[in-house]
Parts: C-alpha cells; sequence; structure tokens
C-alpha cells in the first residue's frame, strides 16, 4: 500500500430492497490508524455499511452495489465466500453491541477465541492456548486462566465485551469494525473499553470503523466523524471541527438534543426544532428551581421506603447455613408529590429490584414502603393502579400479537375502568393523543412502529390507569438522542399537565440530572449519596459517585 493511501475506499456503495433504497450512493475512506466514527439514529444505515464491508450481506435479498470497495490489496466486491473466510480471519475484526448474542453460550470463552487462531494460524494446541491467554491479560480481563475456562454466563457485560475485542484481535487486522460496543455498558465500563480500544489500535497499529449514536463519545474517541441520516452521508469532517462547527442542520440537531451539564433547558431541542432553525431554548432559573423546590419539600411524601431489603437466596440446603444475595441493603428514602426523584447506580447496584419490589412484582425481604402515609402491602387493590411502572425495553413490554390499541386497553378492563367497548375505544384514543400519537395507530402492531413510537405506546399504558407516580425503569436508555429528546420532553409535559411524580431509574447521570429535583446514587445495593441534582453532580460527596461522574463523555 502506498504512503498516505487509504486502508479502506468506499465509493458509490448503495444497497437496495425490491422497493427502497436504504443505502444511496455512499463514499468515504478510512486511511491506516485513524478510526472514523459513523454516527446516526437507528435506520440511517450504520450497520448496513459495516455488513456490507464486512460481507455479512451476500446471504441476504439485498441488492449490493458500488463502484468501489476496496481494503488494502483485497476487491472486496469480487471475493468468493472462501476468499471472504480468510479477509474477516486475517485482515478485518468486528465487535457487535451485545456480547451474549455474539458468544456461544454452550462453549468456554477460550476455545472460541482458539478457533480464530487454529483456522488461520499454524501452531499445537499449547501454543494457541498460550496467544489466547496473552491476547485475554492485553485486553485487561482478570484472572485470564479462569476465563479461558469460563462460559460467557459466568461473565460481566464488560468481561465479554472484552472477550470479543480479543478474539477480533486475535490475528491481528488491519481493520476492526466496532458496531455499537459500549451502548449496553455503564458509563465507568464503557470508558474502559473505550480506553482499552485507544490502546489496542496504538498496539496494532490497526484502523477502527466505529459506529455509534452518542456523540459525547465519539467526541472522545474517533479522529473524523461521518454523520448518516435515512441512508445518505450528512457530512464528514474531523472530530474538533465537526463539535465546533457542524455544516448541517441535521448534525446542529443531534448535537444540542442531549442534555447538557451546565445548562437546564425547560425543552431540549429536537432535530427538528434545529432544522426549522428554532434557536432559542428557555433556560430553567436557579432562583426558580429553588423556590419550586420549597414547595415540594414542604409536603408530606406520596411515597416513603424504610429499611428496604431483599435478598436472593445462593443455595438451599435442609441442614446447613444457606447463602443470599443482598440486591438492596436497609434502604431508605422519601419521594414528593410533583417530585421527579433520580436514582442512578451501574448494573447490579439493586436499581430494578427496587423497581420490581416498589408495584410488588418481587416482594421484599423485610421493610416498610407507605403509600400516601398508609403501609403499602395493606392497601386495597386498586390503590395499586396509582402506581406504574414503565419498563426500558418496550419491544420486549409489548405482546406482539397485540395491536397498540389492545395494550393500551388492558389495563383498563383488568382495573374495570371503563364500562363498554366504546368507551374503552374512546379512553384509548385520547391516551394516545396525549403521548403525542395519531388514531390510526389504533390499529397497528408493535412491529410496524419505531423504538420511539413503542415508547410512547408503554407510556400511554402505565398513563391508563390515571396513575399519581409511575417508576421509570430506564425508559429512554434504548433510544436514539434526538428521540430520547423528544420523550423526555413529553415526560416533562405530561407530569406537568396530570400532576404526576416520577422515580426516574438509569446509568446515564446526564439525563438524570437534567430530569431529577433530587438525586439518589446506589452501589451494590447501598444507598451510598444523595442530594439535589445539580449539588449532588457539581459537588459530589462520596468517592464512587466521583468516579460515575469523571467517566462521564462529555462534549
Amino acid at each position: 500500500m502506498k504512503a498516505n493511501s487509504p486502508l479502506l475506499s468506499i465509493e458509490g456503495l448503495t444497497i437496495k430492497t425490491s422497493a427502497h433504497t436504504l443505502l444511496s450512493d455512499l463514499s468515504f475512506s478510512v486511511f491506516p490508524n485513524e478510526i472514523v466514527a459513523i454516527v446516526g439514529e437507528s435506520g440511517s444505515g450504520k450497520s448496513l455499511t459495516a455488513f456490507s464491508i464486512a460481507g455479512l450481506l451476500s446471504d441476504s435479498k439485498l441488492k449490493v452495489e458500488s463502484k468501489k470497495m476496496q481494503l488494502g490489496e483485497h476487491d472486496l466486491s469480487a471475493l468468493s465466500p472462501k476468499d471472504w473466510e480468510v479477509v474477516r480471519g486475517k485482515n478485518l475484526g468486528m465487535v457487535f453491541q451485545e456480547p451474549q448474542s455474539s458468544l456461544n453460550p454452550s462453549m468456554r470463552c477460550g476455545p472460541q477465541v482458539m478457533e480464530r487462531l487454529q483456522k488461520f494460524e499454524s501452531g499445537d494446541l499449547g501454543t494457541y492456548k498460550s496467544t489466547v491467554i496473552s491476547a485475554f491479560e492485553q485486553v485487561q480481563l482478570p484472572d485470564p486462566e479462569r476465563i479461558f475456562r469460563a462460559y460467557p454466563h459466568e461473565l460481566s457485560g464488560g468481561q465479554k465485551q472484552r472477550v470479543m475485542i480479543a478474539m477480533a484481535l486475535i490475528c491481528d487486522p488491519q481493520l476492526l469494525i466496532a458496531d455499537e460496543p459500549t451502548t449496553a455498558l455503564d458509563v465507568t465500563v464503557q470508558k474502559e473499553i473505550l480506553s482499552l480500544l485507544k490502546a489496542q489500535q496504538k498496539t496494532h497499529k490497526m484502523s477502527i470503523l466505529f459506529i455509534s449514536h452518542d456523540l459525547n463519545v465519539v467526541a472522545k474517541f474517533a479522529d473524523r466523524v461521518m454523520v448518516m441520516h435515512q441512508g445518505e452521508l450528512i457530512e464528514i469532517q474531523k472530530t474538533a471541527s465537526l463539535f465546533k462547527n457542524p455544516k448541517a442542520a441535521y448534525t446542529r440537531g443531534l448535537i444540542f438534543a442531549r442534555p447538557q451539564p451546565y445548562q437546564r433547558l425547560e425543552r431540549l431541542p429536537t432535530v427538528e426544532d434545529i432544522s426549522s432553525a428554532k434557536k432559542s431554548f428557555k433556560a430553567i432559573s436557579s432562583i426558580s428551581r429553588k423556590k419550586r423546590h420549597q414547595e415540594l419539600y414542604a409536603q408530606p411524601p406520596i411515597l416513603e421506603v424504610k429499611d428496604l431489603q431483599k435478598e436472593y437466596p445462593i443455595t438451599r440446603h435442609l441442614f446447613k447455613q444457606n447463602k443470599s444475595l443482598k440486591a438492596v441493603k436497609n434502604l431508605s428514602f422519601k419521594l414528593f408529590p410533583g417530585e421527579t426523584l433520580g436514582l442512578v447506580g451501574e448494573s447490579g447496584c439493586g436499581k430494578s429490584t427496587l423497581s420490581r419490589a416498589l408495584v410488588n412484582l418481587d416482594t421484599p425481604t423485610s421493610g416498610t414502603i407507605y403509600y400516601d402515609g398508609q403501609e403499602l402491602s395493606v392497601l386495597d387493590r386498586s390503590i395499586r393502579k396509582e402506581i406504574q411502572l414503565v419498563f426500558q425495553d418496550p419491544f420486549a413490554a409489548l405482546h406482539p400479537l397485540k395491536t397498540i390499541g389492545d395494550a393500551i386497553a388492558e389495563p383498563l378492563r383488568v382495573h374495570r375502568l371503563v364500562n363498554d367497548k366504546k368507551q374503552c375505544a374512546e379512553r384509548v384514543m385520547t391516551l394516545l393523543e396525549q403521548v403525542g400519537m395519531e388514531a390510526d395507530f389504533y390499529d397497528r402492531y408493535p412491529h410496524e412502529l419505531s423504538g420511539g413510537q413503542r415508547q410512547r405506546v408503554v407510556i400511554a399504558r402505565a398513563l391508563a390507569t390515571e396513575p399519581r407516580l409511575l417508576i421509570l425503569d430506564e425508559a429512554v436508555a434504548a433510544l436514539d438522542i434526538s428521540v430520547q429528546a423528544q420523550v423526555l420532553n413529553l415526560l416533562n409535559d405530561l407530569k406537568k399537565e396530570l400532576q404526576l411524580s416520577y422515580l426516574f431509574i438509569s446509568h446515564d447521570l446526564n439525563v438524570v440530572k437534567y430530569m431529577a429535583d433530587r438525586i439518589m446514587v446506589m452501589e451494590k445495593g447501598i444507598l451510598v449519596e444523595e442530594g439535589e441534582a445539580d449539588e449532588l453532580y457539581f459537588h459530589p460527596k462520596q468517592p464512587y459517585t466521583k468516579d460515575l461522574i469523571k467517566a462521564l463523555p462529555i462534549i
């Protein structure tokens, strides 16, 4: 390869179905030792681009055309299936978003990585094993010998992702394609993985094509950034230039749609707002916020939790002492009417366990929950409809064979809140309107909706029983930045309109700070710190909270 010539050259890449164009005339290059990021919303064509470069669309019904697809000395558009195996083994590595679904659950991690070596490198079993152990050490896996023998389910999310990175790098590829490799990870683990990828890139002198929808992550990681929208390349610039002076209105919308730590706006700007040149967004003053908080906390709490504990049995013996896992340990807090109380912490800290306990999906081991001053366990079932839960994954929360109308109507029928079909349909239409959806969504199915639309449906279903308290468990974690802004604005509108209170659970401190009046921080089932959102964010007291904030990728 000539000096200064690109490692990867793509010209005129177009991907079509029989009826639609999914990717239109895409052209770009990746140079040696360069990190190029592709950003954009779901459906923009990011993953399609990666899959076509890796030759993973050859067996699909999609029509892939290009003027040029060159990786080093290889013409990717002219490779046979056998040649593709060699290129993917030696020249190109891939790290996918969800390592759990990428690793074979019935096979130990070491042999899975060793398979790649056995196929493309000469040696014996002893040599292969020592190479894999060395690769595990390079990606900073603790106790590589144990990881070698472990099954995927025995590892944490960050450890599984490190195994995937070791597998992708084991044959020293020229190009690594990383498709949303940190999306499902906690912010501290995310920082570790990104640092690891950067270090491995320098060690192996390789290039990285990094796919993400998180511009904060991309700003800290990439050399150049490509912005895609609806299958087209909107702009491509050096990272610093793009964030300082984005040329396209769509790019500006993506950048400004994410909550910013140093400014609290009444409404988050969306891509549509920026595109329509609507540039003035009112900020909430510290004086008005303080006055509101004085009014909030002068009331009696709507929810009070005292010494809540939840244990899960690990062993069950008749004559020996059993072991148990304490997921939540002696947790106490109050939530006031009209308040948004944020709850943050890494995976396994007890956030979701708490949310399930509050709605009695998972009975607490001990402790007391008070709702409106009365113990929740003795309240009538009809009162329970006043506390509703909104889950992280709206697709999993909706029955695939039920229409949207039926899904929203279900709690109305269960709690006998309507008298007949006509009244039920009218109530569902009202709920759809409240969450900003048209009446024609009534007869659609979940798979016909986008992620943001499905999340609105789940919120509408939660509102069906006219609750006073919503528990939002990672309710926007799976959404693109622009869609996330729309849903956060919707939640704030509904809170004001319907006089709701929120327990807002997330691992994203930037989002929680924007939404919350107060924030609680949990670590390993223990409440380690709580306080007013801005005060906790800018002046954390506990080391764990400081580490969470320090790990945040902020533009």
